[in-house]
């Protein structure tokens, strides 16, 4: 694994060189090394990364520094789980674009991980895959009701989607630096 390399995995994991020094007991210094090139690391530390890089993939939280709380099964019962999520997903999304779009017009905050729409609101979870999670909806003018709001509900999941594009790509673009140094 290259610098540049530890640099990406670094900045996908959202941890610094001195945390990744602390969770992986060693030297920061070491780290350091790692980052500049001026030592290789060692295979199991690069594992390690993988490792971490690849449970962030499938959107299963882990740090080497913590407990498990999933069992394999599990585990493997999440990954299934985030897989429909994303499917699901993905064909509504596909019927919102094939539609024209979002007809109303959501507003999406990112920070507070909310999207409403004058009286109407849906709130999510961000996924490290770069998708999301509904989390629920509510009215403050209106008794809920999934299925008279479906269609909006359904917009908000576009809007959602876009918003975390529209981040992601901006983000990507400010760390191109990092990603290719």
């Amino acid at each position: 694994m290259n610098s540049g390399a530890i640099k990406e995995k670094l900045a996908y994991l959202g941890i610094s060189a001195p945390e990744l020094a602390q969770l992986l007991d060693v030297n920061i210094r070491t780290v350091q090394r790692w980052i500049s090139g001026s030592i290789e690391i060692p295979m199991s530390a690069e594992r390690a990364l993988e490792a971490w890089t690849s449970l962030q993939s499938f959107g299963l939280p882990w740090r080497p520094d913590g407990d498990h709380f999933l069992s394999p099964y599990d585990m493997k019962r999440q990954v299934e789980l985030h897989q429909q999520n994303s499917i699901e997903l993905a064909d509504i999304i596909k019927k919102v674009k094939d539609r024209g779009g979002a007809a109303a017009p959501w507003v999406v905050s990112l920070s507070t991980k909310r999207a409403t729409l004058e009286k109407m609101w849906v709130s999510f979870y961000i996924l490290p895959n770069g998708s999301f999670s509904p989390q629920s909806y509510g009215r403050s003018d209106k008794e809920i009701d999934i299925n008279r709001d479906k269609e909006l509900i359904e917009d908000a999941f576009f809007s959602i989607a876009e918003a975390i594009a529209i981040a992601r790509k901006k983000q990507i673009e400010a760390k191109w630096d990092v990603v290719n140094a």
